[in-house]
């Protein structure tokens, strides 16, 4: 990558209000992750820990369908998106697959490096925890407005 990731984290929602010191820990405990397109990034109900940053390309996020016998593409990633943020927070399986669209780069987060960034940055940590809860707040948001325009009106 030619560009620092310690800059590439800058840019990154869950990075906000990090300063330089606790960008350049950060830095050191995350690794750079290369997908080919076409290649799965995690299966819906894997166990697994870990979020990741989209660099460049992107990712398709699928989800199966009970009803049928297939799978739905239910959000595209792009660059300066992330995913696995629920790993981080509920250590429950992957709520849906993630497939790259094309050739992509990420930064990749583990537990265990969040688990050291905690302990030698907290109060990054914790800033990094809220960035998180206020992204899947939002997601949740989306989610019920859509939801909501299926469902049948009350009276």
């Amino acid at each position: 990558m030619s560009v620092p990731v310690a800059e590439v984290l800058a840019r990154m929602g869950l990075f906000q209000g990090l300063d330089a010191d606790d960008l350049a820990v950060a830095e050191k405990l995350v690794f750079v992750n290369r997908v080919a397109a076409g290649d799965t990034v995690c299966r819906e109900g894997d166990r697994s820990d870990f979020v990741c940053f989209v660099v460049r390309g992107r990712l398709d996020i699928l989800k199966a369908q009970a009803d049928q016998d297939g799978t739905a593409v239910i959000a595209h990633l792009n660059p300066g998106d992330s995913l696995g943020e629920m790993a981080l927070v509920d250590r429950q399986p992957r709520s849906a697959t993630v497939r790259a669209a094309e050739d992509t780069t990420l930064v990749v987060l583990t537990r265990k490096g969040f688990e050291q960034l905690r302990r030698r940055r907290p109060h990054a940590a914790a800033l990094m925890m809220e960035n998180i809860a206020l992204l899947l707040c939002e997601n949740l948001r989306q989610t019920s407005s859509r939801l909501a325009r299926f469902m049948l009106p009350l009276g």
